[in-house]
């Protein structure tokens, strides 16, 4: 049976920070301190340069917040009166998931529909996946994701499939047969379960 792919160390050790925007910052710093629990690390004005994709706005409030795991969440204060973006659009931001160990979704949760939010959930996704789902007040759709799987793995562990599985979904995005084989020769499956080749 051939050595299957393992799970590679990349370039990046994470995410350093995600950016968003805002045009209330008070009810931001509100939300993501009090409902959330997260620090607000870092507060600073940011000048507009050209051509280095900023902001197209002058001295703008850039507020940092500790997201946990060492990786921050920061917002951009927009003016008021803008267009809302439309996460649903291809460009366009779908959620953000974050990470709760099991032992402490429940309560994660629990803060979150206690300070008055409305959270859609938990909801059994398949696989690992046990998520609540609700906005923050810039309409950004958030989720606490969390594994119900009695094993204990890292979330990148935690999704990796059977090479049947895999198979079949590459099947729906490829017609061409030797595309669906160079993409499975990458993917590191779950060995217990890999047909032989």
């Amino acid at each position: 049976m051939p050595k299957l792919p393992e799970i590679q160390p990349v370039p990046m050790r994470g995410i350093d920070h995600l950016a968003f925007v805002t045009d209330d910052l008070l009810a931001t710093m509100d939300f993501y301190t009090r409902v959330l629990g997260m620090q607000l690390v870092h507060v600073r004005r940011v000048p507009f340069e050209q051509d280095r994709g900023q902001p197209p706005y002058d001295n703008l409030r850039h507020y940092f917040f500790n997201m946990g795991n060492d990786t921050l969440l920061a917002f951009f204060e927009y003016p008021k009166g803008l267009a809302k973006q439309n996460r649903d659009l291809p460009g366009g931001m779908q959620h953000i998931a974050f990470h709760a160990a099991p032992e402490k979704f429940d309560a994660i949760v629990s803060r979150v529909r206690d300070s008055g939010v409305n959270v859609i959930g938990p909801v059994a996704l398949g696989g690992r996946f046990w998520s609540a789902y609700f906005y923050d007040p810039n309409g950004i759709r958030l989720e606490i994701a969390t594994s119900r799987l009695e094993e204990k793995t890292t979330v990148v562990e935690s999704v990796l499939q059977t090479e049947e599985e895999a198979r079949a979904e590459l099947e729906t995005l490829f017609s061409e047969p030797r595309e669906v084989e160079k993409w499975l020769a990458q993917m590191p499956l779950k060995a217990h379960e890999k047909a032989a080749v």
